[in-house]
């Protein structure tokens, strides 16, 4: 997919939807078979695309002799459902906190995130914890985080220094002048290649984050637990002591 197609099934149109939207901003007021035409999709394929299309308010039609002609609403309305989904937020936002103040009471053996945007949410929910001062601790640094999250990683390294979010990892040694260890924000020391581990480990509060960057999809599990993360804590200060600078 193009970035426009990206932009409009980010907003939340299936790809389907999309691509009917699309053929229809293209044609104009037209009916479903030149639709067919211009999309290349089945017929059933269409028709449920337009169903979706006109719930979500994006898509009109009108009966001239005696057939359908579908018309595609103004792109700008789409700016307008934004604003709605936005206050329907607002409005349950202050009830959603409320069930997260009380899961937050349980302990958190372990929650899984896949995929992609899975491991955004948590390595963003990481930023959004340390602001202001806080620190991170990360063993087993290989370089997965870069090469699965791509252009995300640099941005997170300078959301690290914009919030001022400290760090301190340990790389594997043959990363020592790569262009990585050059663009990473943070204290930083080596260990020897024969000790290198797939994926990161990551300490911080009370949590402990495993980033298994080789899984399919990548995967992050979190957990949370006062005990174990201050026992992490003591082994990375341990092979700090023991690393290279």
């Amino acid at each position: 997919m193009g970035k426009i197609e990206d932009v409009l099934v980010n907003f939340g149109l299936t790809q389907n939807e999309t691509k009917v939207y699309l053929a229809l901003l293209e044609l104009g007021s037209t009916t479903t078979g030149a639709l067919i035409a211009r999309t290349g999709l089945h017929v059933p394929r269409v028709y449920d695309s337009l169903r979706g299309l006109i719930h979500k308010g994006l898509v009109s039609f009108v009966i001239k002799n005696k057939k359908k002609c579908f018309d595609a609403a103004d792109p700008e309305h789409m700016l307008e459902l934004l604003k709605d989904k936005e206050r329907e937020m607002n409005e349950a936002l202050p009830e959603l906190r409320k069930m997260k103040r009380i899961a937050g009471l349980k302990f958190e053996a372990a929650t899984i995130f896949k995929g992609k945007k899975g491991l955004r949410t948590v390595l963003d929910s990481i930023l959004s914890e340390l602001k202001g001062g806080g620190e991170y601790l990360d063993f087993g640094v290989g370089g997965g985080f870069r090469q699965v999250m791509g252009i995300y990683w640099d941005r997170w390294q300078e959301m690290k220094k914009k919030l001022k979010v400290h760090s301190r990892v340990l790389f594997d040694e043959k990363l020592r002048g790569s262009q990585l260890v050059k663009d990473y924000i943070g204290g930083y020391k080596f260990v020897p290649s024969k000790y290198f581990c797939p994926s990161d480990t990551f300490i911080y509060n009370d949590k402990i984050v495993i980033f298994i960057w080789t899984a399919d999809p990548p995967t992050a599990v979190v957990i949370r637990d006062p005990s174990s993360a201050g026992g992490y804590k003591n082994i990375f200060k341990w092979m700090w002591s023991m690393a290279n600078k």
